[in-house]
């Protein structure tokens, strides 16, 4: 390579660690998201992948991507490479979810019980004559763990004035799932329609819904041994490699511009590898129903009807 391209690698180098610092600091003093604003779709990514974690892991979450960024920074400083660093940051960020490929399944099981669980406390509401919208206002505070979240979003979305079918439409985005759009496009059908039964139309779903965590409670025991035999491969295929690049004699050839390009391909296809052991490993929720609103979608202004 020329001068001048090395200038070019090194700034774009330069770039991508002013933004990982920039990320680590924001990540460190702590976010409070509008919950009125739908999120981006890179962040809903972000946050759908950490739901996948163990508690413990989700909540030291920040702690976990500064380290990543120091090792990251430190690797780069110490072998002169920066693909070197930014490889050694993405094993320190995936190293949870390599040794935790089933937890998606049990956040999935726990957050449909919890969502049969606000069912029923929304029929057993309702029954008093609320309306629905007033009905979701009232449970927010006491929705289960698992959508508690979603739920007061919702909730504070609907406070706000926005269109109930755009506020139902994003908490089905949130939630990802085929089962809770059943939930949704029942609030979007009562919403339009207004019609009598709906009590009894919510604690029917929620009979439905807890049915199925039971059944997906089974099928996730049948399965905790591929679990255990992915993480298994996963872990000796990371040590692997990890040795090999502590190997100078066989690393060596990776310490010049072209191999940095050679390694960053061979580093993708390597955490493409990974994520298809865990995706063996793990159950994918129910098809959607609903067409997720687009990317560019945002909410009008004063939230207006």
């Amino acid at each position: 390579m020329t001068t001048s391209q090395l200038a070019l690698v090194a700034a774009c180098c330069a770039v991508l660690a002013l933004l990982a610092a920039i990320a680590a600091v924001r990540e460190a003093r702590g976010r409070v998201p509008n919950p009125v604003k739908p999120a981006p779709r890179l962040a809903g990514r972000v946050q759908r992948a950490k739901a996948e974690l163990p508690q413990k892991w989700r909540d030291r979450w920040r702690h976990l991507v500064i380290t990543a960024g120091i090792v990251a920074l430190a690797v780069w400083a110490w072998t002169g490479w920066p693909v070197h660093g930014l490889l050694a940051g993405a094993v320190i960020l995936g190293l949870p979810f390599v040794l935790n490929p089933g937890t998606a399944a049990k956040v999935r099981i726990e957050r449909l019980e919890a969502l049969g669980q606000w069912l029923n406390h929304l029929s057993g509401i309702h029954t008093a004559g609320i309306s629905l919208t007033q009905t979701i206002l009232s449970s927010a505070k006491t929705a289960p763990g698992p959508i508690a979240p979603n739920v007061r979003a919702l909730a504070e979305r609907l406070r706000a004035g926005v269109d109930t079918h755009n506020a139902f439409a994003l908490f089905a985005d949130e939630l990802a799932d085929g089962v809770s759009d059943h939930v949704v496009l029942l609030f979007q059908s009562h919403a339009v329609y207004k019609g009598p039964g709906l009590s009894d139309a919510l604690e029917a779903l929620a009979v439905t819904i807890h049915q199925q965590a039971a059944d997906a409670r089974d099928i996730e025991a049948d399965r905790e041994k591929v679990r255990k035999n992915s993480r298994m491969v996963s872990i000796v295929i990371c040590l692997v490699v990890t040795g090999c690049m502590l190997n100078g004699a066989w690393s060596g050839w990776y310490q010049s511009p072209v191999g940095q390009i050679v390694l960053a391909v061979l580093g993708a296809l390597f955490a493409w590898t990974l994520s298809w052991l865990r995706r063996i490993a793990r159950t994918n929720p129910d098809p959607r129903l609903l067409d997720p609103l687009p990317a560019q979608f945002t909410i009008p202004a004063g939230g207006a009807r």
